[in-house]
């Protein structure tokens, strides 16, 4: 497509797609080096920030294309840099990091040019499968802010916990896990002692850390990928 190959500021989504396509080519490289070198660390972290950044860009792009295309006004912001309708105010793309209240206007301005969608290239393309929304709030739920991935602590020490690689485990309940373990089986434990060799903490590896919330995002940054290329091959003739 041209437009790759052009500055992003010429870009008709002043270049949110395109950016939003190396958040997603960066998180599949990093976590693509990972499972040649699979370990305990955080490498979670920084791929699940790139795909749910890569998100929220694909639907600003999405929100600018339509409204460049169609010469629809942001409400009296008219001449104005993009903005989104939230609960009937106009707001700043700058000011906006939810991807619940993207896709809330994403999916409105898509329903309200229908018509227009509708004679612009083979009808599915602009088909959102029935678990769009579902995905949508299951990420908004964890990252409302796209700080959740970011930072090591946020807003809420329970959903912190859920993030981490290494959980909390007592001495009965590390011995329960290894006993448990097949033979040949590795496991991830650390043990902190006391001058007197008490053991006074434990923590364990569990697994993947949100390995449903990470399918839901993959699949989420992907359909909105894929509908990000569907907009700039039909609505700008890959510009």
């Amino acid at each position: 497509m041209s437009y790759l190959l052009t500055p992003l500021h010429t870009h008709i989504d002043f270049g949110f797609g395109a950016t939003g396509e190396a958040f997603l080519t960066a998180a599949t490289k990093l976590e693509s080096e990972g499972s040649l070198r699979p370990g305990i660390g955080n490498q979670h972290l920084p791929i699940n920030y790139l795909r749910r950044h890569a998100l929220e860009l694909f639907l600003k792009s999405g929100i600018v294309i339509i409204h460049r295309k169609f010469k629809l006004p942001y409400g009296p912001f008219s001449n104005s840099d993009p903005h989104v309708l939230v609960k009937g105010k106009w707001k700043p793309f700058q000011n906006i990091h939810s991807v619940k209240s993207l896709w809330k206007y994403l999916a409105r301005l898509f329903h309200e040019n229908k018509a227009a969608f509708d004679s612009i290239g083979p009808k599915d393309l602009w088909t959102f499968p029935p678990e769009t929304d579902t995905w949508i709030e299951e990420i908004e739920r964890c990252d409302p802010r796209s700080t959740f991935f970011r930072y090591p602590t946020s807003r809420s020490p329970e959903k912190d916990t859920k993030k981490a690689v290494m959980v909390s485990a007592n001495e009965d309940e590390i011995t329960k896990r290894l006993e448990a373990s097949s033979e040949g089986t590795k496991q991830f434990i650390v043990l902190m002692k006391d001058d007197n060799s008490n053991v006074t903490e434990g923590y364990c590896y569990e697994g993947e850390p949100l390995a449903d919330f990470n399918r839901t995002l993959q699949e989420c940054v992907k359909l909105f990928s894929n509908i990000h290329e569907a907009m700039r091959v039909e609505l700008c003739n890959g510009g």
